[in-house]
């Protein structure tokens, strides 16, 4: 053997060249310890790739020909090759063969895994598509186009489908793969699936439980519940086990807030009761089904009530025992409720130690069981608690990241502490709230948003808080053709943001043929450096309408328009009244902090005050103004003077609203908000109107989620009153006051902002019209139209009793003549009180449905007077549409008999009676001129005449507080982020509708609608 060694020592080294001394050789050949040979490696290659170069591959390999051959290094070059995911585990491997210079080959034979160029679902039903996609990527799976294939993570992808399938009612499902070739180095692979069938819980049982009833237990469940009609709408009878798992939690921790801290769940047991139809009781389709049924039943430990021993704090320096133990709450003897310790260890107490800066509180309670010898079915509880304080933490840096346009100091300034502060965490959640209300900025959220950086060492915080800008310019666009505003385009403009300093300007611009309407506004929300923010506006508004009450018109085309269907589409322009108002407004608020200590109370709270100015008046139609063409001269009964409004408004408001940043609508707390505009301050307006409004939302689901489902409700009162009346007001002489107070700011509700089922300014006291007749210089003629033409041969006193019989007093006086039945106007209310509540769940994306119940009622406090309203007089009027002074004295005289034409029939100097004219009718001879007998001839009164309107404001109808409407529907609203306000669909129902004529209102005829749907823009609240 040794002769063989130094034989090939020989041999290596006369190839080699190099010389071995013989004297070494038989010591070598001796050695107990003989070095290892070096081979080295001639080459290196790869074998096996297609769409891969070799020279990209070889990169991370870091045996390179002419190294020494090491195995350990060759194996680590092939795990780093199987690291980079492009090859087939499996079928990768390294080779080493025979170099010819006596060295190494090196060869690495891999195994290329394919790309997969489609990903195909077969059988899939339960689940959306996209919804297995994106839980792919959620779950980092690795299958998707265009990506390498490998078997291990499609199986993973199998698994999340099953997963998707069982959350859906669908836990027997299968999933298979199959594979289809698209080239050497590409597949496409169809998960085939078969979902089996639907399997619901239709029982759901507690075993070993004596205390706690069965349905008190259930009651505790929120995911998952026995199959019925909500339960299957929500998909909460699916048995989905991790949301079982959070279930049972809940009810553990009921149990143990009623004091049994030792009560345990068991794991559930889940028994198969075969198809059964679960759903509605009815075979409606998507209501019931026939399902695979299932039982769960829960094994429970109750364990003993246990009540409070007694309570030792440790570890506490900042706040005393004493302290600690209030904020617990409970004493010796209480019942132990552990949900309400956990509470206050873990949230109250985290929160107080985090206000004072100490962000690395911890607390660990020790609770120690023992028997209670007085009752041996209780048991004692004491409670060692160890508190772990932390250090102080001074707030040393914060950073706004994100805020490309907005400075930071409009962010820093809404931050309630300062850099080198002591940190309080409650005071930065706060900060978060009020960052958020600002509407610059997507919701940010305290937990994803915002990032905390400890220095142990020094006690310092950092803090990094991510934002989202908004965009700053908002534009909309409106229109609409009615027939009381006619064709009108609109277009909106704010930025919220502007020059990134927090201003708001704004601007409202309406044009159309009836209505134009301008609104500009500023806002400066910090005014000096100081959180008091102030502004303007400025307001023009001009609209043309028919006006009440024409009766003595002889324009025909406002005649014929009080009867056309086209109502003001049958109107020129001349022929309408105007309305116009211009105005202004100033306003400032500040914090209630700034004047009183610094509260969580004080801080979201703000007072202000606004003062505003407007000037209104109502001018006459354009044919008026012509004194020859009384012929279509149109009366003013709506007549309203130039009205100035000075008003003054202190205001209070507590806004604690929260929001996500997906959710666009509230998802938690509530604002409170009261004013008293007193108008009188100068001016002609002499008003109060004192509101108040309380706003909550509360989340109910997936609280602390992006889609967390929210209870919300309004609740909003208010009343105006007028404390003394100008000369102005009291001179007024038409309906633009009511009580004294202006008609368009009395209450009335109806719209999709108050009581969304019916239409605007629909709900309303409604006044009892009567409508008078004044007559004056009034004349006997022959003719009913034209000039006057006298009729002689009659005795003057005869004529003046005729014109007596013409003349009319109105309301009251000696001769009243009443113009038709008795008619109804709204004039609003003095008080109104509105409740609107609605339940919201996202659907997807931006999309909404919201539940919602609107109830409310408009009233009258004060009862009010009779109102008189006159109309100009016009002078000899021959027709009054639709009763002539001629008819008005036969109306007044039923037992006078009437022409043909209208008129008053007189016989020599007598009015004829209508026995008379029917004796006449049956044996006299006709006149053929006249058509009156023989020796008969009619007459006609004429004259100047008014009317006199007369509004019974105290009696009113609906105008108690037990006049009470509702309205009940669903409403899909949609996000629509160019204009970022919602679209919505509503669809409501209102249970008290009145449609048709009423008891209160015999000669009334309601309109309203049981059920209506409505598109809007906008939020109710």
């Amino acid at each position: 053997m040794h002769i063989r060694r130094l034989s090939l020592l020989i041999l290596l080294s006369a190839v080699s060249g190099i010389t071995i001394p013989v004297a070494l050789a038989p010591r070598a050949a001796h050695a107990q310890n003989p070095q290892p040979q070096q081979v080295l490696v001639e080459s290196v290659d790869v074998q096996g790739n297609r769409r891969l170069r070799d020279e990209d591959i070889l990169y991370y390999v870091q045996t390179r020909p002419g190294d020494v051959f090491n195995q350990q290094q060759v194996e680590r070059d092939l795990q780093a090759i199987l690291a980079l995911g492009f090859f087939d585990k499996t079928a990768t491997r390294v080779l080493t063969e025979e170099g010819v210079r006596g060295g190494v080959n090196v060869i690495f034979e891999v195994k290329e895994l394919q790309i997969i160029r489609d990903i195909q679902f077969e059988g899939l039903k339960s689940v959306q598509e996209s919804d297995v996609l994106k839980a792919f990527r959620e779950q980092r799976i690795g299958i998707s186009k265009e990506s390498i294939y490998d078997p291990v993570k499609a199986r993973n992808a199998v698994r999340v489908i099953k997963e998707l399938l069982a959350t859906h009612g669908h836990p027997n499902a299968t999933v298979e793969i199959r594979e289809d070739e698209v080239s050497a180095t590409s597949t496409a692979i169809t998960f085939v699936v078969k979902e089996g069938d639907k399997v619901r819980i239709v029982d759901i049982q507690f075993e070993g439980n004596q205390i706690f009833s069965d349905g008190k237990l259930r009651s505790q469940l929120k995911l998952v519940k026995e199959s019925g009609l909500i339960s299957r709408f929500r998909g909460q009878d699916i048995l989905d086990r991790a949301k079982l798992e959070y279930d049972l939690n809940n009810v553990r921790n009921y149990m143990r807030s009623k004091g049994y801290l030792q009560a345990r769940m068991g794991e559930p047991r889940v028994e198969g009761l075969g198809k059964r139809r679960t759903g509605f009781f009815l075979p409606l389709p998507f209501l019931s089904s026939t399902d695979e049924a299932l039982r769960v039943i829960v094994p429970v430990t109750e364990g003993k009530l246990y009540r409070i021993g007694d309570i030792h704090i440790e570890g506490n320096s900042i706040f005393s025992e004493q302290a600690i133990q209030s904020v617990i709450g409970l004493k010796k003897g209480d019942v132990a409720d552990g949900k309400r310790i956990s509470d206050a260890l873990f949230k109250s107490l985290k929160n107080l130690y985090g206000s004072q800066g100490f962000i690395q509180y911890e607390a660990d309670p020790q609770p120690e069981f023992k028997d209670n010898p007085a009752k041996p079915e209780e048991g004692i509880v004491d409670f060692k608690i160890e508190i772990r304080e932390g250090r102080q933490y001074t707030l040393r840096r914060l950073e706004f990241l994100g805020n490309t346009f907005t400075r930071d100091n409009v962010l820093r300034r809404e931050v309630l502490i300062n850099e080198g502060d002591i940190y309080s965490q409650t005071a930065f959640e706060y900060s978060v709230i009020r960052l958020n209300q600002l509407g610059y900025f997507e919701p940010v959220d305290k937990e994803k948003d915002v990032d905390y950086r400890t220095d142990e060492d020094t006690g310092n915080v950092d803090v990094n808080v991510k934002v989202n800008e908004r965009g700053r310019q908002q534009i909309s666009f409106n229109g609409g053709l009615g027939a009381s505003t006619g064709s009108f385009f609109g277009l909106e403009y704010s930025t919220n943001n502007l020059l990134g300093r927090g201003e708001t300007l704004s601007f409202n611009l309406a044009y159309g043929n009836r209505q134009r309407s301008f609104q500009f506004s500023f806002t400066e929300p910090y005014f000096r450096d100081r959180p008091i923010t102030i502004g303007f506006s400025l307001f023009a508004y001009s609209q043309k309408f028919f006006g009440e009450g024409t009766q003595f018109s002889q324009n025909r085309e406002i005649q014929l328009a009080q009867f056309s269907p086209l109502g003001l589409d049958a109107v020129s322009d001349q022929n309408l009244f105007t309305r116009n108002s211009y105005g202004a407004s100033l306003f400032a608020s500040a914090p209630l902090s700034e004047f009183y200590r610094k509260r969580r109370f004080t801080q979201f709270s703000r007072v202000g005050v606004s003062y505003s100015f407007s000037l209104t008046t109502v001018k006459d139609p354009a044919v008026n103004a012509d004194p020859n063409n009384q012929s279509n001269f149109i009366p003013v009964i709506y007549s309203q003077p130039s009205i100035l409004t000075s008003r003054v408004t202190p205001s209070f408001i507590y806004d604690t609203r929260a929001f996500t940043r997906d959710a666009n609508d509230p998802t938690g707390g509530k604002q409170i908000s009261a004013s008293l505009s007193v108008a009188g301050l100068g001016g002609d307006v002499r008003t109060y109107q004192p509101s108040i409004s309380y706003i909550q939302f509360i989340p109910v689901r997936k609280k602390g989620t992006d889609r967390v489902e929210v209870f919300g409700f309004r609740i909003l009162a208010g009343n105006t009153g007028s404390f003394a009346t100008s000369a102005k007001v009291r001179n007024s002489n038409s309906l633009a006051f009511v009580n004294g107070v202006p008609i368009f700011e009395r209450y009335f509700l109806g719209d999709e902002f108050t009581l969304r089922g019916y239409n605007v300014r629909s709900i309303s006291p409604i006044a009892p019209v009567d409508l008078f007749v004044t007559s004056r210089n009034v004349q006997v003629a022959t003719n009913s139209a034209g000039a006057a033409t006298p009729v002689q041969g009659l005795p003057a006193s005869f004529v003046t009793a005729l014109q007596q019989i013409g003349t009319f007093t109105g309301a009251s006086g000696s001769n009243p003549a009443k113009l038709g039945d008795t008619s109804f106007t709204s004039i609003g209310g003095d008080t109104q009180i509105l409740g609107n509540f609605e339940y919201r769940v996202p659907i997807f994306g931006p999309a909404s449905m919201a539940a919602f119940a609107d109830v409310g009622t408009v009233f009258n406090l004060r009862k009010g007077n009779l109102q008189f309203i006159n109309s100009n007089f016009l002078t000899d009027q021959p027709f009054l549409f639709p009763f002539s002074l001629s008819q008005l004295a036969l109306q007044q005289n039923p037992q006078l008999a009437s022409s043909p034409l209208g008129g008053l029939i007189i016989r020599g100097a007598q009015l004829v009676s209508r026995d008379e004219y029917a004796d006449a009718l049956e044996v006299g001879q006709i006149d053929p001129t006249t058509f009156l007998p023989v020796g008969m001839r009619q007459i006609f009164l004429r004259g100047d005449a008014q009317t006199n309107t007369l509004v019974r404001v105290g009696e009113s109808r609906f105008a108690r507080l037990t006049d009470i409407r509702s309205s009940v529907g669903l409403e899909l609203r949609v996000q629509v982020p160019i204009v970022n306000v919602p679209f919505r669909l509503i669809y409501a129902y209102n249970p008290n509708a009145r449609r048709g004529v009423t008891s209160d209102i015999p000669n009334f005829f309601f309109d309203e609608r049981k059920s209506v749907f409505r598109f809007s823009v906008g939020r109710t609240f």
